[in-house]
């Protein structure tokens, strides 16, 4: 049997455990899904199950840090975090705990990522709603919030605006009119859009 020699609280729900064996890990309370966490004091002994239990609630915790580290510099959305969380060597299962946690939290968000994104690629980028609403896709926000965020973001932004910058461009790379239209519907402005754009000019 393994014992808890020594712990030390490092926050209200998180614990530095040392075992017997010589090991220590971090841990959350709300990670621990079989010791209880009262149970966390030294000379406690615990059973396969139980060092099983705190060895997971470890990799969760160590998971959720990386997450931080990530969210720290940027907003990310759950599918891009997840995936640069499992290439970085986490457990599936950690991570979804983390990031429950964090979501729980809101340190993590998918309709604030959605946001940022849609606002930064705003600057470089001039498109229509259904290139964006592709975009956000691709990253990972479920269908549901990007439409939602999409409704937000054109509530301040003028697509027609955005239409016009678009053909700006393409009148100073001196596009033809044909290759105009392909490069405005690529950009995801709808064919009625452009026609009606290109009438009146």
């Amino acid at each position: 049997m393994v014992q808890i020699t020594a712990t030390k609280q490092i926050s209200w729900d998180c614990v530095q455990v040392t075992l017997s064996m010589g090991s220590s890990f971090f841990v959350r309370s709300c990670y621990l899904q079989e010791l209880p966490a009262e149970r966390l004091v030294p000379q406690e002994t615990l059973s396969e199950l139980e060092l099983e239990d705190l060895a997971d609630a470890g990799l969760a915790f160590s998971a959720e840090k990386a997450a931080m580290a990530y969210l720290g510099r940027a907003e990310q959305s759950r599918h891009l975090l997840a995936m640069k969380l499992r290439k970085k060597g986490h457990g599936e299962v950690a991570v979804a705990r983390a990031l429950d946690y964090l979501e729980g939290r809101n340190f993590l968000c998918d309709s604030r990522f959605a946001e940022a994104w849609l606002r930064n690629r705003s600057i470089n980028q001039a498109e229509g709603r259904t290139k964006l609403l592709s975009g956000l896709l691709a990253k990972g926000v479920d269908r549901s919030t990007a439409i939602q965020s999409l409704d937000q973001y054109f509530e301040v932004v003028d697509q027609d605006d955005l239409l016009d910058r678009a053909l700006e461009k393409c009148r100073r790379l001196g596009k033809t009119v044909e290759a105009t239209e392909k490069y405005l519907l690529r950009k995801g402005f709808s064919y009625k859009e452009i026609k009606l754009k290109m009438s009146n000019l």
